[in-house]
């Protein structure tokens, strides 16, 4: 079986973002039924904004290192290619996801949900 070509990596990609879309579908459904069962007072409870983060990985470098920081400088993270990205809500870990493509052009990426973190467990 030979390498695949442009079409392979252009159908991956195509499957990818309607994973994403039908995902996004499911959760916005999700929402709408944790939303109606909710006392009267749901619609401001649902309007209350949340940071949302996700981190790639840390360093941890000596003042010195990170005053001589330049434009161009490379900063090695403790994860790998691969690995599962961490999502914070609010400054508490709460899932981790994979990095995704999500335009078929390649110019916007984004996240799948691929584990909720169960509190206790980080």
């Amino acid at each position: 079986m030979g390498i695949g070509g442009a079409g392979d990596l252009e159908d991956e990609v195509s499957a990818m973002i309607q994973e994403h879309r039908a995902a996004a579908a499911a959760s916005a459904e999700r929402s709408r039924a944790v939303t109606e069962r909710l006392p009267g007072g749901h619609d401001a409870v649902m309007r209350i904004p949340v940071a949302v983060r996700i981190v790639l990985g840390v360093n941890k470098m000596p003042l010195s290192k990170l005053l001589a920081l330049s434009r161009g400088s490379i900063i090695p993270l403790d994860r790998k290619v691969g690995d599962m990205v961490d999502i914070v809500v609010n400054d508490r870990l709460i899932a981790r996801g994979e990095v995704v493509v999500l335009d078929e052009d390649g110019s916007r990426f984004a996240v799948t949900v691929r584990e909720v973190v169960v509190p206790g467990d980080t």
